[in-house]
């Protein structure tokens, strides 16, 4: 009789443990029906909004080696509703590597140094010329082409040998204010060099910052009010920060190891990531891992909605190797964030305004009422004209941590502008490395 009931024990036990490892071993893509986004076709509202989703397509399935001791188990997630959901697929099989910088999504671009300012440092970007799938790569230097599609989903890639920066942000709130909030992305793991590294930014919209970096190697510092999810340098982990009148709090930690242990990194493979917020707690890991690095109290932030910057740095990517190292493309797809509140976004139509091209640029679109005009730039004494140069304006810098005030960082600028207006003109002074210059010119308005 024991010897029966321990067999029966047995097989059932089995049963369990090939289910579990199926349900983790497959990852469902939820692909709501809305339009196909592409560079060449952009939706006229300026974003996606999907409320029901209607088919789930299994992707390859991951390879976890051992699960982490340090595993944490995540709630299910957030359906997507009427609420207001938001969702970017980054559809498109173009015959070649297509450059993506639609209406509805600011996309910053940023080298430090000078003489990549014209042309970005080379690097062999994943896909190939004809889009063929990884290990083909080809040749980016132009900045437009840092951001791309190719196979249905976003990459990004870019190299610098002192600091570099590209910021993604869709012109969408996340709303936490009456109930938890879900940022989720589909991301690749394969990783280059520890000195290439993503993370993403939550700031409230008055704070925004459209170049925030926490550590003093160029740019504006961290926002004034932010939480903050970056890899760190040389794990595949994450941290957490929470920022409130510009001093950090880093928030505790759940999970110490990085994922490659617990999955093959891959470069084709696209995993998922998930932060979830709310009023009082913060939880950000791989859901379908069962792992999460933060799971932690937050303190009283003050604010409840906040923009949603995904950024991709480059920071000398060769340097401090063992093995062969450089600059990584990391791929994206299905960024979806519920609930949200969408905001309007006009960009202009060219990226810098320099006294060497052109200090003249149009938006999409009048401002409307309560916008403001938004900007990287460097130089002295810039100055704004939104009357074709009858008058000026000193251009107001967002509010930043005075340690990064440097001039020879580019700096955020942030400043409220009339309804109505079409174009901007710039002008300014010359800084000890060059002329002034300015770029990445939107319109915001909440």
């Amino acid at each position: 009789m024991r010897t029966r009931l321990q067999r029966t024990f047995s097989l059932l036990l089995l049963v369990v443990l090939s289910a579990s490892a199926g349900a983790i071993g497959t990852l469902a893509l939820i692909r709501p029906s809305s339009p196909t986004l592409s560079s060449q076709a952009a939706p006229t509202a300026g974003s996606v909004t999907v409320t029901t989703p209607t088919r789930v397509l299994p992707a390859p399935s991951p390879t976890p080696r051992s699960p982490a001791p340090t595993a944490i188990p995540t709630a299910q997630p957030a359906a997507v509703g009427s609420e207001g959901s938001f969702i970017e697929r980054f559809d498109g099989a173009p015959a070649k590597p297509q450059a993506w910088n639609p209406p509805h999504w600011d996309v910053a671009v940023h080298s430090r140094d000078v003489d990549t300012w014209p042309q970005l440092e080379p690097m062999q970007a994943s896909h190939g010329p004809a889009c063929e799938p990884p290990p083909a790569t080809h040749r980016v230097t132009a900045y437009e082409d840092t951001v791309y599609l190719c196979r249905d989903h976003l990459m990004t890639a870019i190299n610098a040998e002192g600091y570099a920066v590209i910021y993604l942000t869709p012109n969408q709130l996340v709303d936490f204010s009456r109930r938890e909030a879900v940022i989720s992305w589909e991301m690749s793991t394969f990783r280059s060099s520890g000195r290439d590294w993503v993370d993403v930014w939550i700031t409230p919209f008055e704070d925004n910052l459209q170049l925030p970096l926490e550590i003093d190697v160029d740019l504006s510092g961290p926002p004034r009010n932010a939480v903050h999810v970056r890899m760190d340098f040389n794990t595949n982990r994450f941290l957490a920060t929470v920022y409130r009148n510009f001093v950090g709090t880093p928030l505790d930690v759940s999970g110490w190891e990085g994922y490659d242990a617990f999955l093959k990194p891959d470069m084709s493979r696209r995993d998922s990531f998930e932060l979830r917020i709310s009023q009082n707690r913060l939880r950000f890991g791989m859901p379908n891992y069962r792992y999460n690095w933060i799971d932690s109290p937050l303190p009283a932030l003050g604010w409840s909605q906040g923009v949603v910057q995904l950024g991709h740095h480059s920071y000398n990517p060769t340097k401090d190797c063992t093995t062969p190292c450089g600059p990584n493309s990391w791929h994206w797809d299905n960024v979806q964030i519920s609930p949200t509140v969408p905001f309007t976004m006009l960009k202009a139509d060219r990226r810098i305004a320099n006294p060497n091209t052109t200090q003249t640029v149009t938006f999409t679109g009048p401002s409307p009422a309560n916008a403001f005009l938004r900007f990287s730039g460097i130089g002295g004494a810039l100055e704004v004209s939104t009357d074709g140069g009858k008058t000026w304006k000193a251009a107001t810098l967002q509010r930043q941590d005075p340690t990064f005030n440097k001039e020879e960082h580019f700096k955020s600028y942030w400043m409220p502008i009339a309804p109505g207006v079409r174009q901007v003109q710039f002008r300014g002074k010359d800084w000890y490395g060059g002329s002034w210059y300015v770029r990445d010119i939107a319109l915001w308005a909440k």
